[in-house]
């Protein structure tokens, strides 16, 4: 529903809640905090205190294995000052500065000091005690159920729909006594379509017919449309993005280059993918496996491996770096905690430790390739050319500098007496620092060289499968301590009455069908929940990465299963699926709700109503582009910086994403941190995006750039002229007080210094500023 401006109001957000400090308390912590202490804290405690705080033996009456051991502390009072770690006994503790130092016999490692500091800095949430899952009761739980097809339930209000999410829908609303919002006017449903599928806005033209349009058929033609726009896959590739943690360089890494070279054409294929509908199962399982599969002559889709290859480096910590592929692979794939099992059995899920370490086989039987395979073709052209004599050059360095430095050490060893010689892993390891600082150098400024260089040819950042490595479980996550062994295979709670380890190599292929199967239980409902959430502003299941036990029931269960199961049945397209969503009347009702279904149902689980959306930065920024005629369409390549001027015009897609130094108007705007998986953005509330929008150059030039458009500037009398700028932002008329308050506005405003904004400017960056604009009705 159009929503008049009634003022000139800076862009405002509403908040929801995050994962704020949580002091310790009789309240379960969040399922973030938790994932945080099990993952990160629990380790630390077990590796390094519990064998003198534990459940067996409680130096000085100090128990840290609970709950409410922790919150007691000592005989002499608590250790833990919720939020303040400067002022914890624990953390002054293992930072050996206070009366006591711990552990007694050595210093705890830097990163584990620091995570047990992070914690209390969080409120030191700790899980209560309660009961041992019980394994058989877990399995009960209706995430790890088949899908069932679900009978469509009749409505008395409308028989006749032929859209059954509209009947689930309505049946959930009949039953409470309530109606529904009416349908929204089509101004705002084609502004909310074009923001949903491609992340743009239509023109003002584009809006002016859809309104006029009154075939029967005229929507779904526009989400047709839509859907095969190259847009499109800019749009939702962004989402998919967020689930990889997609980022184009490393995080922290000590001596090597810190960017991924190739990390594009990840990027690049994800997008590729959602334009061609590539069926998911088959995205998926390109994701894990496309080395395995026969790609016949297209080798594209091994960039789909950057899925696992794109992660944190956690200083080359082998351990670190396969606990993030399964975290990832788990959670984004199948909406489980898995990680949570790596020290101990899951506390919530039936997802015992030997499963995590089965996972933990697969991806430790897999390598990175040192030279990673060519995915494009090479044009032979002059630039091209400079570049390869160059690469050679700098290549040809770092082989001299090898030989040099290898032959001095094999000639002082053919100069000792008697046989010597032996086999190590890690060659590199032992050479002096010196040595290995001018081999780290060399090879950094080739990384650089082939990142900058715009016709370096694509490569894709594959596994290959080496020897197959034979797990075993890592007492108390401690790689160090062998526990029983295990098979590689797939989670008991998802592989159904037989289970057979894996064969094949390091088993990938084999995980990735296990995963994509129509008879996982969990894989289609996760993604259809996503997909819902992001049209509709509101998961079915509200927490999208986390189908545990822990997790609420659906809202719609049945409705989650038969669009489940239909997802499946449609040769699991993604593109069917948005259609059959948006075809349906709930995604088209107004936003606007009557007073009564508010009160009853003001989180609007019964779906009653639109839920009104703010743009994410990707959507805003691209949106201000569109308005200003600034867009550049170019799709696929390079990364490019979004915030340095001269400002491209390339979507925010194609920005490059630094992990360790995330641009601050991305941390403003809640951008998903790279340095994880991130099921959903969270929205807050802070001064730093009105700031962004009152100040930044960027937007200057994009206002500058709106009002000096020809249907705007080519207009002299002020009426019109007002009348044409609403029409080049908002894409509508404004009404008569509007058009009273903008003029009054643009002969108020002072003569501008030089380089600042001018009257008509500042009107222009007012409407890019104002929340019609920034928000999705």
């Amino acid at each position: 529903m159009r929503r008049s401006i009634p003022a000139f109001v800076l862009f405002a957000v509403v908040a929801v809640p995050g994962f704020a400090a949580e002091p310790a308390k009789s309240a379960q912590p969040s399922a973030e905090a938790i994932e945080f202490f099990e993952k990160k804290v629990r380790p630390v405690l077990a590796e390094h205190c519990l064998k003198c705080h534990g459940e067996k033996k409680q130096q000085a009456g100090l128990r840290l294995d609970t709950a409410e051991g922790m919150k007691k502390g000592t005989d002499e009072g608590p250790v833990v000052a919720p939020g303040d770690p400067d002022k914890s006994k624990l953390v002054k503790s293992v930072r050996r500065q206070g009366d006591f130092a711990m552990p007694p016999d050595k210093p705890m490692p830097p990163e584990a000091v620091a995570v047990l500091s992070d914690w209390v800095k969080m409120g030191a949430p700790f899980p209560l005690s309660g009961p041992k899952t019980d394994p058989t009761a877990a399995k009960s739980h209706w995430a790890f159920q088949p899908v069932k097809d679900q009978a469509v339930p009749s409505t008395k209000s409308d028989p006749g729909s032929k859209n059954p999410i509209d009947r689930f829908v309505l049946a959930k609303l009949e039953a409470r006594g309530f109606v529904p919002s009416p349908r929204t006017d089509r101004r705002t449903l084609i502004r909310r379509t074009y923001l949903d599928l491609t992340g743009l806005p239509p023109t003002v033209e584009e809006v002016d017919a859809f309104a006029g349009d009154n075939s029967p058929d005229a929507f779904e033609k526009l989400v047709d449309r839509l859907l095969a726009s190259p847009h499109y896959g800019e749009r939702w590739a962004r989402y998919w993005l967020d689930i990889a943690r997609y980022s184009d360089t490393k995080g922290y890494v000590f001596q090597e280059e810190r960017t991924f070279p190739y990390a594009y054409t990840y990027r690049d294929y994800v997008i590729r993918a959602f334009n061609e509908d590539k069926p998911y199962d088959r995205f998926l399982i390109e994701q894990l496996a496309a080395d395995k599969l026969d790609l016949g002559n297209d080798p594209r889709p091994l960039a789909a491996m950057g899925f696992l290859t794109l992660g944190r480096r956690f200083l080359n910590s082998t351990p670190d770096i396969i606990d993030d592929r399964i975290d990832v692979v788990a959670r984004g794939m199948m909406g489980l905690t898995v990680g949570c099992a790596r020290c101990h059995d899951h506390k919530f899920d039936p997802v015992p430790t030997a499963d995590y370490y089965s996972f933990y086989g697969v991806f430790a039987s897999a390598t990175e390739p040192k030279e990673l395979p060519l995915i494009g073709k090479v044009e032979h052209t002059k630039e091209y050319e400079a570049f390869e004599t160059e690469l050679n050059k700098r290549e040809q360095a770092l082989a001299d500098a090898r030989t040099k430095r290898t032959q001095a050490k094999l000639t002082a060893v053919a100069a000792l007496a008697g046989p010597h010689g032996f086999l190590v892993k890690r060659p590199e390891r032992l050479l002096t620092r010196l040595d290995r600082n001018a081999f780290t150098a060399l090879q950094k400024q080739i990384d650089a060289f082939k990142t900058k260089s715009p016709v370096a040819p694509p490569r894709a950042m594959v596994l290959n499968d080496g020897a197959p490595f034979e797990p075993y479980v890592f007492l108390r996550g401690n790689q160090g301590s062998h526990g029983p062994k295990v098979p590689r295979q797939f989670l008991q709670v998802a592989a159904g009455p037989v289970r057979k380890p894996f064969k094949d190599g390091s088993g990938r292929l084999e995980l990735a069908r296990a995963i994509a199967s129509p008879d996982n239980p969990l894989t289609a409902r996760v993604f259809v929940n996503r997909v819902w959430m992001y049209h509709f502003g509101k998961p079915l299941v509200s927490t999208p990465s986390d189908f545990g036990t822990r997790s609420d029931a659906p809202t719609h269960p049945e409705l989650l299963d038969w669009l489940a199961k239909r997802f499946v049945e449609d040769g699991w397209s993604i593109k069917a699926l948005h259609k059959r969503m948006m075809l349906s009347a709930a995604y088209q009702r107004a936003s606007d709700v009557s007073p009564a279904l508010l009160a009853a149902d003001p989180e609007n689980r019964l779906l009653g109503h639109a839920n009104r959306q703010r743009a994410d930065f990707e959507a805003l920024r691209d949106s201000v582009l569109v308005v200003a005629r600034k867009l550049d369409p170019t799709a696929y390549g390079h990364p490019v910086d979004l915030f340095k001027a001269p400002y491209t015009g390339r979507r925010s897609v194609y920005g490059y994403v630094d992990r360790q130094n995330l641009p601050g108007t991305f941390r403003a705007f809640d951008f998903a941190s790279p340095d994880h998986h991130s099921p959903q953005r969270f929205q807050t509330t802070v001064p730093q995006q009105a700031l962004f929008l009152m100040n930044s150059p960027f937007m200057a030039e994009q206002a500058r750039a709106v009002a000096a458009r020809a249907d705007v500037v080519g207009v002299t009398e002020p009426g019109e002229r007002v009348i044409q700028t609403y029409r080049a932002v908002l894409g509508r008329n404004p009404t008569g007080e509007e058009v009273n308050r903008a003029k009054a506005f643009v002969a108020a405003a002072e003569k501008p210094a030089a380089g600042q904004l001018g009257p008509w400017e500042l009107l222009s960056q007012v409407l890019l500023m104002s929340n019609e604009f920034a928000f999705v009705d």
